[in-house]
């Protein structure tokens, strides 16, 4: 199973900021591109990853996915840091 980069994304920026309108404001996308994008990875992992309160929080399934985004983003910076992008 391959992960869409683009939920992740929404779905980290989501856990990060503790709501769905902060994450899209920091993503730069409407509210329903975030939740559409969030409800399209918890089909595809077949698993609510967000609790829809105040403020979101990672389900126990969506701490495991957010560790792998969180690992995701920092190989991916150390890649660009040591190609000097």
């Amino acid at each position: 199973m391959q992960l869409d980069s683009a939920q992740l994304n929404a779905f980290s920026a989501v856990i990060d900021e503790g709501s769905f309108e902060r994450a899209a404001a920091l993503l730069h996308i409407t509210r329903s591109a975030v939740s559409q994008r969030i409800k399209l990875l918890e089909e595809r992992v077949g698993q609510v990853l967000v609790r829809r309160a105040t403020p979101c929080t990672a389900t126990e399934a969506g701490q495991a996915l957010y560790r792998h985004a969180r690992e995701i983003a920092l190989s991916e910076a150390d890649a660009l840091a040591a190609i000097g992008g």
